[in-house]
């Protein structure tokens, strides 16, 4: 192959890295890495096929993987004023594995995640559910015990 090493982050869209830094680095307690603020370029409108791209960002060192958050302060988002359906094509979802799901479901609550339905146990060994994050992003949290076929004991080296 390549040299693939595994998945290194997922990005973010949200109106303001303020209220970020405060749901993640405040409520759930990961860590900043860097932050960047990019001004429009020619290279930026290249490599983002937008025009004038202005923005701020954040990396996130989440567990064990990297979130990067942005702020776009130019071209102006679409909100998520009806968010789309888990249904619709393209990236659905941020799970996040947790020790006790019931501990993370009042934290994440008392955080401003809107639950879609209460912790569930869909087999044996496997709780999870669904909500959206302050800025209406589909988040899940899922509680696996070791040996399930794809909890983080099975990936290996």
């Amino acid at each position: 192959m390549f040299g693939f090493k595994g998945v290194h982050h997922i990005a973010i869209s949200v109106p303001s890295l303020v209220e970020a830094k405060i749901f993640y680095i405040d409520k759930l307690g990961f860590t900043v890495l860097d932050n960047q603020h990019f001004s429009p370029s020619k290279m930026g409108d290249d490599l983002l096929q937008l025009k004038n791209a202005d923005c701020h960002m954040m990396m996130i060192k989440a567990c064990n993987i990297i979130l990067e958050v942005f702020e776009f302060h130019q071209p102006t988002a679409k909100t998520q004023d009806s968010p789309r359906p888990l249904c619709d094509h393209g990236y659905t979802h941020l799970s996040f594995e947790v020790e006790d799901i019931q501990i993370a479901y009042e934290h994440l609550k008392n955080s401003g995640v809107t639950w879609h339905h209460p912790p569930t146990e869909v087999s044996e060994g496997y709780k999870m559910t669904y909500g959206r994050d302050p800025f209406g992003n589909v988040i899940e949290i899922q509680q696996l015990q070791n040996g399930y076929p794809f909890s983080f004991d099975q990936l290996g080296e």
